[in-house]
């Protein structure tokens, strides 16, 4: 189209010279952006030396990343310890650490966080089922000794009633005597290792079966962390609070199931999480007052970078690396403590080598002196965790090596620098999740710039249009935020209406904004 040709169109469509008058009136829209703080990547050296080959292979088949994978072997491997043992992390100190961890992936969907940690926790299913065959067999055994108990107990009562009517030699007492010492033969526990969905109540009694504890697993942790935010699930939530400590008692009373006494609670949990639904969960959360430091405790939460690269692996599973693994996972479940060189008390313990236990007082007072010093209260509340974090995976690390190497005694000071460094690790990931409160209104504004390029906002729109959709990080007071946020970038440009009432304040989209064709008709 030339010069005249432009002109005459232009005469003939008045509708679109309008449309070009004000585009050239509207600014450049400025990028809006919502910038991650930036995360160290997961170093090589503090990934337990036996599972390395197991683990590298699996995210380098997946093509996801590494953290993904590691993050879920160390919580397994918590969750097979246990209350099994603790940490002393004092030398003469009676402070005791059961090394029971929380963690999860924070990625958006489809980086592949749901199919590595359900490949990591292959091995707990398969000592599920194994344990499963073993428990059939008890129960077979259990049904033929309760008859022959029912047996010896009627029999011993037909003795009695013959004592009774003096019909018979056995003075009464002695039976008495035969019937009380006749012992009823022990129901047979199925041992378990992991579970996914379960009422408090059930827990209770699993975790009576299974003292050393239990993993709640959940492909989604907002729905569980959600589920206890509700008013008639407090008490879920103070059982889970006391599951992580893991040294803890608890008692639930209901009607119909009547009392359930659960001597120890160790629960540790893992799954995966959207950036998005976190970041919703975490203003929720800190914004209540009675903030009880539940989501501190997932001191295994991560949120790696994505790869930048892709590339297709098609090649067989490294067999000879998985099943060093699962021996190793197999070993600690049936784990003798004592024999691997804890002390020997209630609870079997470690302690820190001589060399082991000065690193631990050089780093420990270190962090007593960065939390004192941080400013923000939820990093500094985050850190004080860690206390238990480093000795807790300090042994994990340490007993991993001892059931590959045989070896037993203290905690080494290799697993003792090992856990300081993932300590740093997990620092810089813990101040990315909390940075995504750190600017509210500039991540609202990202939503909103978000939906606008979609195509999901009217050219023209009002406040009320976009907070009754219930868009993450846009609800009414957020809106006002974005909007404003939005206007000063350039995206929007604000009008007023005259209505029979007050006039309405309207929002209108900068035409130099690209919107995909199809969305446009839509709009």
């Amino acid at each position: 189209m030339d010069e005249y040709d432009a002109i005459q169109y232009l005469k003939d469509h008045p509708e679109e010279k309008e449309r070009l008058n004000q585009i050239t009136e509207w600014p450049e829209p400025e990028p809006i952006e919502s910038e991650l703080l930036p995360v160290y990547p997961m170093p090589v050296e503090i990934i337990p030396e036996p599972f390395k080959p197991w683990l590298d292979d699996i995210s380098c088949r997946m093509q996801c990343p590494i953290d993904f994978v590691v993050i879920g072997a160390m919580v397994m491997v918590a969750a097979i310890v246990g209350a099994g043992c603790a940490i002393k992390p004092k030398a003469r100190d009676d402070w005791e650490v059961i090394p029971n961890l929380w963690g999860g992936i924070v990625a958006r969907p489809s980086m592949l966080k749901s199919p590595a940690l359900a490949e990591i926790l292959k091995p707990l299913a398969q000592m599920e089922v194994e344990y499963k065959a073993l428990y059939d067999e008890e129960c077979e055994m259990y049904q033929v000794e309760q008859e022959v108990f029912k047996a010896e107990k009627d029999a011993i009562r037909s003795q009695m009633v013959a004592a009774a009517k003096g019909k018979s030699e056995t003075k009464m007492e002695d039976l008495k005597f035969k019937m009380t010492s006749t012992t009823e033969p022990k129901q047979p526990s199925r041992h378990r290792f992991k579970t996914n969905d379960t009422t408090i109540e059930k827990l209770g009694e699993l975790l009576n079966e299974n003292p050393r504890g239990l993993l709640v697993f959940r492909d989604e942790l907002v729905g569980l962390l959600c589920s206890w935010e509700r008013e008639d699930r407090q008490q879920d939530r103070t059982f889970y609070l006391e599951g992580w400590n893991g040294n803890q008692g608890f008692t639930v009373d209901r009607i119909g199931r009547g009392t359930i006494d659960t001597k120890n609670i160790c629960v540790s949990i893992l799954g995966g999480i959207q950036p998005s639904k976190l970041t919703g969960y975490l203003l929720q959360s800190t914004a209540n007052l009675a903030n009880d430091g539940m989501v501190q405790r997932f001191q295994l939460l991560v949120y790696p970078d994505e790869p930048k690269t892709w590339e297709l692996i098609d090649r067989y599973p490294d067999k000879e690396a998985k099943t060093k693994a699962c021996d190793i996972i197999k070993k600690l479940a049936r784990l003798d403590f004592i024999k691997a060189g804890a002390n020997e008390d209630d609870r079997p313990y470690f302690h820190f080598a001589d060399d082991a236990q000065q690193i631990f007082y050089e780093w420990f007072t270190e962090l007593e002196s960065k939390i004192k010093s941080e400013e923000n209260p939820i990093i500094s509340e985050h850190l004080a965790k860690y206390r238990s974090l480093m000795p807790s995976l300090a042994v994990l690390i340490h007993l991993i090596n001892v059931v590959s190497s045989e070896c037993n005694g203290a905690v080494s000071s290799e697993a003792t620098i090992k856990a300081a460094a993932w300590c740093d690790y997990l620092e810089s990931h813990a101040r990315r999740i909390y940075g995504l409160l750190g600017d509210i209104r500039k991540n609202s504004a990202a939503e909103l710039a978000k939906k606008i390029i979609q195509g999901a906002v009217k050219n023209e729109f009002t406040k009320r249009d976009i907070y009754r959709n219930e868009w993450h990080l846009l609800n009414k007071d957020q809106t006002t935020e974005a909007c404003q946020e939005l206007v000063e970038a350039g995206w929007l440009r604000v009008t007023t209406k005259e209505t029979e009432g007050k006039p309405r304040e309207e929002f209108v989209i900068n035409p130099k904004i690209k919107i995909p064709p199809k969305a446009q008709h839509e709009n």
